[in-house]
């Protein structure tokens, strides 16, 4: 009998402590998923105005602001401080050039295009990074 409370104490505290271990494992990653978060609801929401015809909303300029914004964050979020990966960086470097040539004020057509193109930047470092 002493060996069975031992052991459903022992399997009692293990799950307290795998509990708490993923708990911390999922907050370690917050930073980075906050930023996927963020971009895909940003992207998404310019997406379905350029394809509504409501590209001149001024929510497109504020899509376009906050990527610009965001954009300037991956690394930081996604490199341990102090390291360097030569592919992120120029993963990176691509979104940040391909979100300063969307011009958020043109016609719905050419919106459309360069949301495309910002998709395909983030779908060729998902295909690496993800």
């Amino acid at each position: 009998m002493r060996y069975l409370i031992c052991l459903v104490v022992g399997m009692f505290a293990g799950a307290i402590v795998a509990g708490m271990f993923s708990s911390a494992m999922q907050r370690r990653n917050a930073w980075p998923r906050a930023l996927m978060n963020v971009m895909q609801h940003e992207l998404g929401a310019a997406r379905s105005a350029a394809k509504d015809g409501s590209c001149a909303q001024p929510t497109q300029r504020l899509a376009a602001d906050h990527l610009r914004l965001v954009a300037g964050d991956l690394e930081p979020a996604l490199l341990a401080a102090g390291t360097q990966d030569r592919v992120l960086s120029q993963y990176v470097a691509d979104f940040r050039k391909t979100v300063a040539a969307w011009d958020a004020g043109a016609a719905c057509p050419l919106q459309s295009e360069a949301l495309t193109a910002l998709a395909n930047a983030c779908e060729a470092c998902h295909r690496d990074y993800r």
